[in-house]
Order: C-alpha cells, then structure tokens, then sequence
C-alpha cells in the first residue's frame, strides 16, 4: 500500500478492528462497497499483515450452506458495516486490547478493500480526544 499517513483522503477510508474482535467499515468504506452485501469473505496475505475484505453481493437466502460457512455476516449499523470475526482474528494472531484505526484501500480490479495492519492511524481513543 502506499503511503496511507499524508494524504487526508485516504484517512476518510478506515476499517477499525476492536477488543470485542470486530471488524467496523467506516461510512465511506460501507456506503460505497458494502451496502449490497449481506456477508463478506475475509481472508490474508501470505507475507505480510494485510486483511482483505470482499463483498459478497448475492443476497443471504441464494447463498448455499458451503459459502455461508465460510463467510462472515457484515451488520448494517444505518452508516456503517460491522462484522463480528473472532475466529478468523484468533486464527490469524491479530488480537487487540484496544481499538485500532487502520487505512483501508479499496482495489476496484480484484473487488475487495485492503486493510494494512502494519501501519495503524491510531487507537480508537486516540480519535475521540
């Protein structure tokens, strides 16, 4: 990913990953990719501490039971989109003690948002001070 911390747009698109082990797209991310979709597949990158995050735009009642078991359901808050992943987070050693801010980056050519755990914006608390 590029350099996420310079440019005011790309901090407009952030994905926070919580203690409760959840994943929460912010307005800008879940308005544009995510409204559509009522589960998400989640996945990772083999070398590096990245999160992709892909849409799933069938509605729940077409998907058979193979898809639905290894994919999340994402909540629609009204403005934003939260998905509760714990197993996936334990299964891939990202445990938090306290809310994250990460950058998201949406790829248009593979459908699905980029999250770079290595360069976080700052904590959740951070934000509100």
């Amino acid at each position: 990913m590029s350099d996420q911390t310079s440019s005011s747009e790309s901090a407009e698109k952030t994905v926070v990953i919580s203690h409760d082990d959840e994943l929460r797209l912010n307005a800008n991310v879940y308005q544009a990719h995510f409204t559509e979709s009522d589960y998400v597949q989640l996945g990772t990158h083999p070398d590096w501490d990245l999160i992709f995050v892909r849409p799933i735009n069938r509605p729940a009642e077409s998907l058979d039971e193979k898809v639905t078991d290894v994919a999340y359901k994402i909540d629609d808050t009204g403005y934003t989109g939260e998905i509760s992943c714990r197993l996936f987070l334990q299964q891939h050693n990202y445990n938090h003690t306290s809310r994250m801010v990460y950058v998201a980056e949406w790829l248009p050519e593979e459908s699905l948002l980029c999250v770079d755990l290595t360069d976080p914006v700052c904590s959740a608390e951070d934000r509100s001070a």
